[in-house]
């Protein structure tokens, strides 16, 4: 029988416990795995039960190489950098019209390739990407996201009070050896 060897529990100090709970928020509120997940889902015509369980529920928008192209330009807007940045009044219509535009010649130049059926399906996955991805952008319009994120964080200082000797490292060494 296999000894089972335990991991080492990481333990933190009281300080960094807060910083720890509050970090796993930050990650968890702005990653958007979950948002991609449906995404490819809505291209997949797939539904996922509570179990976890994937449910075909028609025929797919486009085939793998498609999904896999649009999911790539997706993930170029559809992301944790996004969501943290800081975007002024131009540059998420500016943005949108680039990712439209992006969007909208691939469909068209590789919908056989893409093996994209109809109209329909085409405008599905085009409003669907444009529709989460403004989502996305809108998070960054003025620092929101980044904005809330300032107001809700916590700051430790530690200090060291005692008798304080202003001789810096490099004056020690000096006087190194010399008795």
């Amino acid at each position: 029988m296999e000894e089972q060897q335990l991991q080492p529990q990481v333990k933190s100090t009281p300080y960094a416990a807060p910083m720890h709970n509050f970090g796993g928020s930050i990650l968890l509120l702005t990653n958007p795995d979950n948002v991609l997940h449906k995404m490819e889902l809505t291209l997949r015509c797939m539904a996922e039960s509570e179990e976890g369980v994937l449910n075909s529920i028609g025929e797919p928008l486009m085939n793998e190489i498609g999904i896999s192209s649009v999911m790539g330009i997706v993930q170029s807007i559809v992301n944790q950098d996004t969501v943290m940045s800081n975007f002024e009044d131009e540059e998420v219509p500016n943005l949108m019209d680039f990712l439209a535009d992006t969007l909208a010649k691939d469909l068209m130049v590789n919908r056989i390739k893409y093996e994209i059926k109809t109209a329909s399906a085409r405008d599905k996955i085009f409003f669907t990407v444009l529709s989460s991805s403004f989502i996305c952008m809108k998070r960054a319009y003025k620092e929101g996201e980044k904005r809330f994120w300032k107001g809700s964080q916590q700051e430790i200082t530690t200090r060291h009070e005692g008798p304080q000797n202003n001789k810096g490292v490099m004056s020690k060494l000096g006087s190194w050896g010399r008795g």
